[in-house]
This record gives structure tokens, sequence and C-alpha cells, in this order.
């Protein structure tokens, strides 16, 4: 029998209904020999209302814990299958939330692991709840606790899963039950470190369960169901902004809705994750996607005959000679440096990349010419990288630049070799008065990236995706 693993969000886990359509899905899987591990989320809205509640009982005196729990867990009966009682599973799961609550409230304290115990309760009653689902439809199943599988290290809110660890636990812990033919169900979002605290992966952090499952057993295949149906060739809502904000190009444009983009090489979704237009599924998963040679599948929860986006290894395509999709930041600040001439270039560059990284500055752009280099960053990091880099032994010269910057990106292994692409593309913009003030082209041409002004963006975008998107 395939084993692939199917990741559920919170954002789909919104009624009783959500669940039914969960054992739907895996009654065909099986039917087709193919044995899903579930990868669940909280139930939409449990966690910031943990969170919130979190925070209540740390600094309102006469926040009620108990009366918090009971309603919350008045919430998750109306999930359950209809006529069926709460497991005495999940019963614990929500003692267990009463219990931490008012040890926050009575102690005054919230260390980071005792906050990421709290939080990622939500995971275990909605993964609770889908088990007592599979047990009304004759579906065997077990859950599984992520903090009981995912070794990760001492970082409680942001932790990093270590591969070779939870290989070990994932295999001891699944395998058995795989083998008797069981569906392990696994809570998202959390693990626990090597000194037996709870943590959680922060944003993302149960794409960050699944693929990681997906890396320990050795499967190759993983599909996140979302509302979407997939990865778009433009964010929907820039261009909804657009017609919205920007009437004057709505007017001098075609612009043609959005598409789902059927497949993405690693390095191709690595330009629209890490940029983060793409909400759907968070860039943390491209490591082990990577590593394991992963085939992820996005696809529309509510939509069987949606095809979806797939992230995997081929760079190759046979489709259009046209860019595959679109992505922007905005609101950058740029710092400029000048290193000593008598410094090496590799010196230079270790220097520098050590020394921001040190002082944590996000670095989103960075482009080289000659001895100058170029960096963007959110606003809030703009002092810190200059103060930074003045503080070298090989600075010449180092200064914020003047405005907001912005950065927008051509994104496609079809420009790979497409003779006058780039000359076509920048006369684009060049004919709608956007001034370029950088251009890299990494990874083999599948990307084009340019620097402008912030308040180009918007123009720069949509002349763009009007030349190379049209029918």
């Amino acid at each position: 029998m395939e084993i692939e693993v199917i990741k559920l969000g919170g954002s789909i886990l919104k009624d009783r209904n959500a669940f039914q359509r969960a054992v739907n899905i895996v009654k065909t899987e099986l039917s087709q020999d193919r044995l899903p591990i579930c990868v669940v989320s909280a139930i939409k809205g449990v966690t910031d209302r943990i969170i919130r509640a979190v925070d209540e009982s740390l600094n309102d005196p006469s926040f009620e814990p108990r009366i918090f729990v009971e309603n919350l867990f008045e919430k998750h009966l109306s999930f359950l299958p209809l006529n069926v009682d709460a497991s005495p599973m999940l019963e614990k799961e929500f003692e267990k939330l009463l219990h931490v609550l008012y040890y926050i409230q009575s102690s005054g304290e919230l260390g980071d692991s005792v906050y990421a115990y709290a939080v990622s309760r939500g995971e275990n009653f909605s993964s609770t709840i889908l088990s007592q689902f599979f047990e009304v439809h004759g579906i065997k199943s077990k859950c599984f606790y992520g903090e009981d599988l995912m070794v990760t290290d001492e970082n409680h809110r942001e932790a990093a899963v270590n591969l070779v660890e939870t290989k070990k636990r994932l295999e001891e812990a699944l395998l058995p039950e795989i083998e008797k033919s069981v569906l392990p169900i696994i809570a998202g979002f959390a693990g626990r470190s090597d000194s037996g605290k709870v943590t959680i992966f922060g944003r993302g952090g149960t794409d960050d369960t699944a693929v990681n499952v997906a890396f320990g057993l050795g499967v190759k295949k993983t599909i996140k169901y979302v509302m979407e149906e997939g990865i778009m060739t433009l964010d929907p809502h820039f261009l909804d902004d657009i017609k919205t904000n920007h009437t004057s190009l709505k007017s001098r444009f075609e612009l043609p809705e959005p598409r789902v983009v059927p497949y993405l090489s690693y390095v191709e979704a690595s330009e629209l994750l890490r940029e983060e237009r793409t909400k759907v599924v968070h860039y943390k998963v491209l490591d082990p996607l990577m590593k394991g040679r992963i085939e992820l599948k996005i696809k529309n929860y509510f939509d069987e005959a949606s095809e979806g986006t797939i992230i995997g290894v081929d760079e190759s395509s046979d489709s259009d000679p046209r860019p595959k999709a679109l992505s922007y930041q905005r609101n950058l600040r740029g710092v400029r440096f000048l290193p000593s001439q008598s410094a090496t270039p590799s010196e230079v560059y270790s220097k520098v990349f050590s020394k921001l990284s040190d002082e944590e500055v996000d670095v989103r752009y960075v482009s080289i010419s000659g001895y100058q280099m170029s960096f963007l960053m959110p606003e809030q990091d703009q002092e810190k990288a200059v103060n930074a880099l003045r503080d070298l032994d090989i600075t010449l010269d180092v200064s914020p630049m003047i405005g907001v910057k912005g950065t927008f990106s051509v994104i496609g292994s079809e420009m790979r070799g497409m003779k006058g692409f780039f000359s076509r593309l920048s006369g684009v913009l060049a004919r709608n008065g956007v001034n370029i003030e950088q251009a890299t082209q990494p990874n083999s041409e599948n990307i084009i990236r340019f620097s402008i002004d912030d308040s180009d963006i918007p123009l720069a975008v949509v002349a763009v995706y009007d030349e190379f998107f049209r029918e």
C-alpha cells in the first residue's frame, strides 16, 4: 500500500461538514490502495483564542480559566459526529489546558515552554475529534501528538526540527501501526526538545510537521488541502487592490484574472514563498521537500476536480514560453556598502554577511556591482544594518538609501533560453516609465528580480502582467 501525507489546515476545519469531508477524502484514498497519514491543525480561530486566554491568565486577575475552557469545550462538542459524546482522550486534553492556564495565573510566570505547551493544545483537540469521525465510519486510526514525535532544538517558540532524531522517533511510533493498516492522525505545530520541553514551530507550523513526517518516513507525496485552488500567477488580492485603488491602471491595462500555476520547481517556489506573497504554504516546507525529493500538492479541499499546484523536483517544462508567476515585496529600505579595495572579495563577503546575520538583519535583496554592495530590508532593520556595517574593519563607506524601495520578480523555468526575453521585459518597464534601480538573474534564469521605487510597484507589476499573461 502506498503511503502519503495529507495536511488539513485550520482554515478548512470550520464546522462538522469539514470534518466529514476529511472522512470522504480518506475513504477515497483507501479505496485506491493509498494510506494517508493525516496531519491536523487546530480548528479555525482556536489557537488565537488560546493565546488571548494565556495573556489574560497572566495579566487579568478577573479572568476565569474554567469558564474559558468550558466554553471552548462546548464549541468543540459542536464539531463531533452527530449523537457522539466527547471521548475520554478529548476531555483529558481540555483538562491539560485548564491546568496550564491555572498555573500561569497562580504563578504569574510565562516561560516560552509553558507558552508553547498552552497554545499547541488546539491541534490535539482537532486530531482527537477527527479520530472520532473515523471511528464512526469504521476507519481504523490512532492519534499521535506532535510533541511525542517531533524532536527539536531548544527554541521553544520557533523550533527547528532535528531531522535525524525525528526520523527515528517516527519510524518507531508509526511504522508498526502502518503495517497493521492503522491510519495515523498527527497533531501538527508542536514538538519536544531534547530537554523534554514542548516546543512550537511558529507560523506555518503544521505545514512544517507534515513535510517532516514525509521526510522521516521516506514518503514521496504530500498533499496540503486549502480553501484556494492552488498557487496563482499573481496574488488575487493585488489585482483587487488595483481595481479598487488604482483606477487609472485598471483602465490603461488589460487585467486577466490570475490562473492556477500547475507546477513549480523547488527553486521557482522558493521565490514565491520567501517573498510571502503566497500564503497557501509556508516557505519552511522547502528544506525537507528538497532533501527528501518530496512532491507537495496544494489542492482545494472542497473541489474534487481541482488539479491544484504541484511543487516538485523537475525544472523543465513543455508549457508556453512565458513566465509562470509574478511576485513582489513592498515597503523596503536600502543600504549601500563600499568595502576597502585591498580586501579580497571572499573576505568582504564573509565579514559582511556574518555581521548582518549576527545582528539578525532580514536582508531581502542583495546586489553586487564591482566592490559595491547594496541591500534591501524591512524598515526596522535599516539603522541596525548601517551601524553593523560601520563597525567592520573593511568599511570605507556605508549609507542608507533615500526613499522607500520595492522588488518584484518574474518567475519560471520557461524563460530560460528565450532569446531577447530580458530585453523585452526591461523594455516593458521602460515604456511605462519605471526606473530599474537594480536587476539580478539568479538560479539559472529561473528568476529575474528587480529593485525599483516602491511607488512604482503597482505600475511595474500590472505592466508586466499585461504583457506576458494575457491569453
